[in-house]
């Protein structure tokens, strides 16, 4: 069984221009995903919610560390809030291949641009299957890895 952490900004800004509406496509899809394939592939999902705030997510992060983590925003809470905070920035660093930032919205705010979060991976929410995937892969769980094809 693979667990999946799903950190749901519910800041004000995620209650404007559909993001609620993306947020809930994204749960969906991801609660499909959980009933599907054997027990040795099924998905365990905890959903967590962030108010926004640097303090909460601190808190937040301390749970997460070594594990698979998708976080729903769009942007400006994260941005605005964290770019100070050293515990934010090292787990970031730590944890960099475990971490996706789904942006959710049309007014989404590229996170990459600001030099605090450039190596952050992130995608938007119609690319949520990519995030996954690549989870799967960076965890080693590629069962095609050690495999040789008879290619002519």
């Amino acid at each position: 069984m693979k667990e999946l952490i799903v950190i749901i900004d519910i800041s004000g800004s995620m209650y404007a221009m559909g993001k609620a509406s993306v947020v809930g496509n994204v749960l969906s899809t991801l609660s499909a995903l959980e009933n599907l394939g054997d027990e040795n592939e099924s998905l365990a999902i905890t959903k967590m919610q962030w108010d926004g705030t640097c303090a909460d997510f601190e808190k937040l992060i301390e749970k997460c560390s070594g594990k698979n983590v998708l976080l729903l925003t769009d942007g400006y809470a994260l941005t605005d809030n964290c770019k100070t905070s050293g515990t934010v920035k090292s787990f970031l660093e730590q944890n960099c291949m475990n971490f996706f930032v789904v942006l959710c919205g049309g007014d989404a705010m590229k996170i990459s641009a600001a030099k605090e979060f450039r190596r952050v991976r992130n995608v938007s929410a119609d690319n949520i299957l990519f995030a996954l995937e690549a989870l799967s892969w960076s965890n080693g769980n590629n069962k095609f890895a050690d495999k040789e094809e008879d290619w002519e």
